[in-house]
């Protein structure tokens, strides 16, 4: 029987498939596919059935279409397969067996290719699954290629992947570049967010005045500008598949400011930017016995005389999902005397045994360093060194198989977080020499100057910033206020424990 009269007896479904990478890197595409498979019928007086197509990599099992092929030949609506290349069919051992399956069952009864015919016949079958085989190993070991160089890259501090917002892709060296006119906008958008006086959609509208836009020149999501403000590369890092890295591109924030962002993003990225300046102090506190967060309302009391007077009073929502909470209401005015008696705990008095002294002393050390500028850039040099030995012994270790791959991850972030740290540190001794520790150092102690610190009757708004900068984990508690310290205020706070201010 001639090989067109078997052609013309059975009934083939046509395949066609494409990986998603792009078009000049296919092995044939989805139209030469199809114009090769319709020729084919027609010459060799085809029956054919049904076409399928897809666009989708074959590494792995789960392919829609490919799935419809398999069904079609199962339900004996086809009993052959039409295809340009077995590459085209499968990928992985799984989706190859399914084909010797149905080949073995009789249900399958040929696969015809643009170079091969493949029968129920053992030497057919062993050729077919080679075939499947062979395209198997190619797939795994590019991927290996694929893994190494992003292991490469990420190493180098590369980031692998297309720019973020605020930069761009170099087009003759592709390295991430800051683009010149989103990179400021990008830092502008940190900074006003630091405040804690905007909430998404306010910061959106803000940042939308300025020039940075989404696509279609529209307001950039709220979603967005969350993901923009946690990502760990605007400082300088690149986090990958849960493991941070060291990058080599130019940072849009400090460490310092992205860490400040966190913080106000997880006080008060729920609270209302309208209610915060009726109530400044909504999602900066929350409730000490419970957890729940602090809710505000107005009462007005209406005086014999007709005048209206207003109380502002903060509470706990009792939505902490404890059965009772017992906290009472706590009216603005003792909240603001709580805080103010709090903040007084670093403030430093206008006295000649504190500002005036601490001040004279920065000038005679900055007279001093001038002999030791060296110093402290050498210090840094040995603890950066210090970091990435241990951060080459964590590699061993996790190599080694002595830790999982998760607290590896989390080992590793904290090392790479403190050397961004002291690198950007050293940066600042290079630039300001020993200014970069001398003006931090004056402008802290200015700011807790007593008479520089926000009064609890001035602007709300601004106490609220003050506090959200000094303290973190706010707690409303029996009528208190309470907060940690956040360095380097917690050593204002403790001063009491030393006799000498300068220790």
């Amino acid at each position: 029987m001639s090989n067109k009269l078997q052609h013309t007896k059975l009934r083939y479904v046509a395949y066609y498939r494409k990986s998603t990478e792009s078009d000049e890197r296919q092995v044939q595409s989805i139209p030469d596919q199809r114009e090769w498979a319709l020729k084919a019928a027609s010459s060799l007086q085809m029956r054919l059935e049904e076409q399928y197509e897809e666009s989708m990599s074959a590494r792995k099992p789960g392919r829609p279409q490919f799935d419809a092929v398999l069904a079609s030949i199962s339900q004996g609506k086809a009993n052959a397969l039409l295809a340009y290349d077995a590459s085209r069919i499968a990928r992985n051992a799984m989706d190859g067996a399914r084909i010797i399956e149905l080949l073995d069952s009789g249900q399958l009864h040929q696969i015809v290719t643009a170079t091969s015919t493949f029968k129920n016949t053992s030497t057919d079958k062993f050729m077919l699954a080679f075939f499947f085989a062979e395209s198997k190993r190619y797939t795994d070991n590019l991927s290996e290629l694929v893994h190494r160089g992003l292991a490469s890259k990420l190493a180098k501090g590369i980031y692998p992947g297309k720019a973020k917002l605020g930069y761009l892709n170099h087009p003759k060296t592709h390295e991430i570049i800051p683009d010149p006119v989103r990179f400021p906008l990008i830092k502008r958008m940190f900074e006003l967010y630091a405040t804690g006086q905007y909430s998404m959609l306010a910061l959106a509208k803000v940042m939308y005045g300025h020039g940075l836009k989404g696509y279609y020149e529209t307001l950039i999501p709220k979603a967005s500008m969350s993901g923009i403000l946690v990502d760990p590369f605007y400082y300088g890092a690149i986090l990958w598949k849960g493991e941070l890295y060291r990058g080599c591109h130019e940072p849009v924030v400090s460490k310092a400011l992205w860490d400040k962002v966190q913080r106000v993003f997880a006080q008060r990225g729920r609270a209302q930017a309208h209610y915060k300046r009726e109530f400044p102090f909504l999602g900066l506190i929350r409730c000490g016995e419970c957890g729940a967060s602090i809710t505000a309302e107005t009462h007005v009391r209406t005086q014999q005389n007709g005048n209206h007077h207003v109380w502002r009073y903060y509470r706990c929502t009792k939505k902490g999902g404890t059965l009772k909470c017992s906290q009472p209401f706590m009216r603005e005015e003792d909240l603001l005397a709580r805080m103010w008696e709090r903040l007084k705990t670093i403030a430093l008095p206008e006295s000649e045994e504190w500002v005036f002294p601490m001040l004279r002393q920065l000038d005679d050390w900055e007279a001093e360093a001038v002999t030791n500028e060296n110093a402290p850039a050498l210090k840094l040099e040995i603890e950066i060194a210090g970091i990435a030995a241990k951060l080459r012994r964590l590699n061993d270790l996790h190599v080694d198989g002595e830790i999982d791959r998760a607290e590896y991850a989390a080992r590793k972030r904290k090392l790479v977080n403190a050397k961004i740290a002291l690198e950007t540190q050293f940066g600042k001794i290079a630039r300001q020499g020993v200014m970069y520790w001398l003006e931090p150092l004056r402008e802290l102690i200015n700011a807790v100057r007593e008479s520089n610190l926000p009064a609890a009757g001035g602007d709300l708004l601004e106490l609220r910033d003050f506090v959200a900068e000094v303290g973190s984990n706010l707690i409303l508690n029996s009528r208190k206020v309470l907060w940690d310290w956040i360095p380097p205020y917690a050593l204002l706070a403790e001063r009491a424990l030393c006799s000498d201010w300068s220790g």
